[in-house]
């Protein structure tokens, strides 16, 4: 039997398709961008957990600009010259008979339009629980706006993205029920993203939590409480040493009583475990998903400040989120 094949550019894509291989009828290829922080150590984890059959990061930043100027040359030579950018150049080859399917999140990227380069049909997957179930879908639309878009997607002139590309097998969607999405229903394929990280048994977390957590679990997990940072001095709303003070006032409040685990921000680059010796601090790239579904325990508490984080996070007994003000009254009443 051919095995699938699975293209990913982001921490919850590789969650969502350890759950997929967890159903594989055979071992399948994953292929992670390097754009993915850690992508290297991560792949290493991957290939320990026996789901796949083959594990590679391919850089797409390197592989620069393949795009064609002018009318004909775009027409005539763009999929030619994306191919030979990324096999000759940068040594990266897929061959699409080898695939029973072919999955990718983001079509948009070098790794999409290389398939689309080779002609490889591939299965559009959801980035959220129901992003083709919103209101908005302003990007499908605009692209639909361009000049002579049905003679582009006719004759491949160029790349169409999101799901418009004529060779997209299919586009997956969390309710088909539900699905917004400008596309007939017979091209769209129900996938319970949700529903599939609610079905983990007890092994398949444990698989799970040895490939996103990279700190070991306390032996006692009882009263956790977890705090999950937003980055304000980025948003240039507050210094470091200002952050620092107020997430120390925040923690002295409501993170008593258990062990304290740290989910800081993507963009946060505080050093939470200096912050907080002993804190459990979770990858920053990790998914808050693993954190709702693959624990062997509940939080009994989960804090943050001036952030939405906690609306869909289900894994708390006690869900508090502060406004800024509120944080920053803690750090004067402490400092």
């Amino acid at each position: 039997m051919k095995p699938d094949l699975y293209i990913c550019h982001t921490a919850y894509q590789v969650l969502v398709e350890c759950c997929r291989a967890m159903e594989a009828p055979c071992p399948p290829d994953l292929v992670l961008s390097a754009a993915l922080p850690g992508a290297g150590a991560l792949a290493g984890r991957l290939r320990g957990t026996g789901l796949f059959h083959r594990v590679r990061v391919f850089d797409e930043d390197a592989c620069g600009s393949a795009f064609q100027r002018g009318f004909l040359r775009t027409l005539f030579l763009q999929r030619l010259m994306g191919r030979r950018n990324v096999e000759k150049y940068h040594g990266f080859r897929l061959d699409g008979g080898r695939y029973r399917a072919v999955y990718i999140h983001n079509d948009w990227s070098v790794l999409g339009r290389y398939l689309q380069d080779k002609g490889i049909p591939y299965i559009l997957c959801e980035d959220t629980f129901a992003s083709t179930c919103s209101a908005d879908h302003s990007l499908i639309l605009r692209q639909r706006a361009l000049p002579r878009f049905a003679l582009r997607r006719a004759f491949g002139y160029g790349y169409l993205y999101w799901g418009d590309w004529k060779k997209v097998k299919a586009i997956e969607t969390e309710s088909l029920a539900r699905a917004t999405v400008p596309f007939p229903k017979a091209r769209l394929s129900e996938r319970s993203q949700k529903a599939a990280f609610a079905a983990l048994t007890k092994e398949q977390k444990a698989l799970l939590c040895s490939v996103f957590l990279t700190a070991p679990l306390p032996e006692n997990c009882a009263g956790a409480v977890l705090l999950l940072t937003r980055d304000f001095v980025c948003e240039h709303l507050m210094d470091e040493a200002a952050q620092r003070r107020m997430y120390k006032a925040v923690a002295k409040k409501y993170c008593s009583g258990g062990p304290l685990f740290v989910k800081a921000h993507p963009r946060d680059a505080s050093d939470y475990a200096a912050l907080f010796p002993g804190a459990v601090v979770l990858d920053r790239a990790m998914p808050s998903e693993v954190l709702n579904f693959a624990l062997p325990f509940r939080f009994s508490r989960a804090v943050t400040v001036e952030s939405t984080v906690l609306k869909a996070f289900e894994a708390a007994d006690e869900k508090i989120t502060l406004s800024l003000d509120e944080a920053l009254a803690l750090a004067g009443a402490e400092g």
